[in-house]
């Protein structure tokens, strides 16, 4: 194998440093894109099931107002972990709250209702126009 000859200098051409750059503009027009797309003309949010698990409580109504942080409803799971080389399970609630404000137009599940992951339909959000679901 031959050795780098010392003194080298690499040469970095003027064409990459601009393929580089309009990249980066490419990038964050496309961003830019998206979230203007999810902030004002994605009308409403359908909050499927997170996890597998079962409804504990439904805390909202349809037609009702929520904000950021609200709580929408709690979900028992079953949390498995690791401990000293045994899986160990306990059913947890987990409660879900609301990520941006909005108005809550129906609700599918109710207390009581087994849930799977990404199928179940939970409440559909109509969430204020600016703001990322």
């Amino acid at each position: 194998m031959s050795e780098p000859k010392k003194n080298a200098k690499m040469t970095v051409f003027k064409t990459d440093r601009h393929e580089d750059m309009a990249a980066m503009f490419f990038v964050t027009i496309l961003v830019l894109s998206v979230l203007i797309y999810m902030a004002y003309i994605v009308p409403t949010i359908v909050l499927k099931a997170p996890m597998d698990g079962k409804m504990v409580a439904v805390t909202v109504q349809p037609e009702a107002q929520v904000k950021k942080g609200d709580l929408l409803y709690s979900l028992e799971i079953k949390e498995k972990k690791y401990v000293h080389d045994t899986l160990e399970e306990k059913l947890v609630v987990k409660e879900i709250r609301a990520k941006t404000n909005g108005k809550i137009l129906s609700i599918s599940a109710k207390p009581g209702d087994n849930v799977k992951k990404d199928k179940n339909e939970i409440l559909v959000l109509k969430h204020e126009k600016g703001t990322l679901p």
